[in-house]
């Protein structure tokens, strides 16, 4: 029976400390820091931006919306080319 030895040189290699002491280091790096919050903080933090991101577009105007699409499909909304042209220019550049 032929078999190929295994290769471990990409192998992460284990930390020498054992578990215990390294939570326990972890634990008084991060007691000493006054300035550390619990995650439960960055959520709320991050909950009250996007929030208030939201609060900041426009509102939808729904029954425009519908008479745009019934114009579509009825065949009777003509774009205006040059806006559209324009607005494409305005994302691109901002993906840039």
């Amino acid at each position: 029976m032929m078999t190929d030895a295994i290769n471990t040189n990409n192998r992460i290699k284990a930390p020498n400390q054992p578990l215990e002491q390294r939570a326990k280091n972890s634990a008084n790096a991060s007691s000493g820091n006054a300035t550390a919050s619990p995650a439960s903080a960055v959520v709320d933090l991050s909950s009250s931006k996007m929030l208030e991101q939201m609060e900041k577009l426009p509102e939808v105007d729904s029954s425009r919306i519908e008479s745009i699409k019934t114009a579509l499909a009825n065949g009777e909304y003509q774009p205006n080319p040059e806006v559209i042209a324009q607005k494409f220019a305005e994302i691109e550049s901002l993906l840039s």
